[in-house]
């Protein structure tokens, strides 16, 4: 039965009849995160994405709480104000209070001017990297895009890393080091590429599918390249639909 209000009506063979009303509840059974740990450099901001499982709980409001606020602060809409350089934790949690998680955070220095210089084409939002080309990300590609002095190192979900002509999808993870001492990190995001390996073609559309069916659900950046439609919510048919026409050459994906 759907979550509202049903009227249940007994009649009896006399005429004689009687009614009571039943409200159906549907309670948060899960919090899907759009991110799961923040980079960022001191006075950045970043929002977090969480929606609520099911799509029709009745009560789909979301709790933020920073566990150092001397780190990072967080507001009632999910925006993170990176204070000092430290790690904490951003506690995600359903009012209802029966589900929490955490997204993990870490505040470094703010990088200077010229540090670190990235390709005009690409999208930089705290440690999340858009803006990629719907095909052929070579490994080559993105560390042409990337002008430091710093070494650059991509890898991809498994930890491999990633040279020469190997793809760069969702999910892969560009690191910045000096001396083997981490600078910066990014999370690459590729809009319809949501198993990760830098395509986009029917096998996304089947794990999307699985998703959305809650057969086999994934999380994090995975979540924001399933969302096509970039609305900041969890992946639905509509995005499938998107991915499948852009499967068949009939509308591009814009990354």
């Amino acid at each position: 039965m759907d979550h509202g209000t049903s009227t249940i009506t007994a009649k009896a063979t006399n005429g004689v009849s009687s009614s009571i009303k039943i409200n159906v509840y549907s309670p948060v059974t899960d919090i899907v995160l759009g991110t799961e740990n923040i980079v960022l450099q001191v006075d950045e901001t970043f929002k977090i994405v969480a929606s609520v499982v099911p799509n029709d709980a009745n009560n789909k409001k979301i709790l933020y709480k920073s566990e150092n606020e001397d780190i990072a602060k967080v507001d009632a809409e999910g925006n993170v104000t990176a204070i000092a350089e430290g790690d904490t934790n951003i506690i995600v949690s359903s009012d209802e209070g029966n589900i929490s998680k955490n997204v993990k955070v870490k505040i470094i220095r703010k990088l200077q001017e010229g540090e670190i210089i990235f390709d005009e084409s690409l999208n930089i939002n705290g440690n999340e990297i858009t803006g990629l080309e719907n095909k052929y990300n070579t490994a080559d590609k993105m560390l042409n895009k990337i002008n430091t002095n710093y070494t650059v190192e991509i890898y991809n979900t498994e930890g491999d890393k990633l040279n020469g002509t190997d793809l760069v999808g969702t999910g892969s993870i560009i690191k910045i080091l000096d001396n083997n001492n981490l600078i910066m990190e990014y999370n690459v995001i590729m809009y319809g590429d949501v198993n990760g390996d830098g395509k986009i073609n029917s096998i996304d559309l089947l794990v999307l599918q699985r998703h959305i069916l809650e057969i086999q659900k994934f999380s994090g950046v995975y979540i924001k390249a399933g969302n096509v439609r970039k609305n900041n919510k969890n992946p639905s048919s509509v995005d499938c639909l998107l991915i499948q026409r852009h499967i068949l050459g009939l509308q591009n994906i814009e990354q």
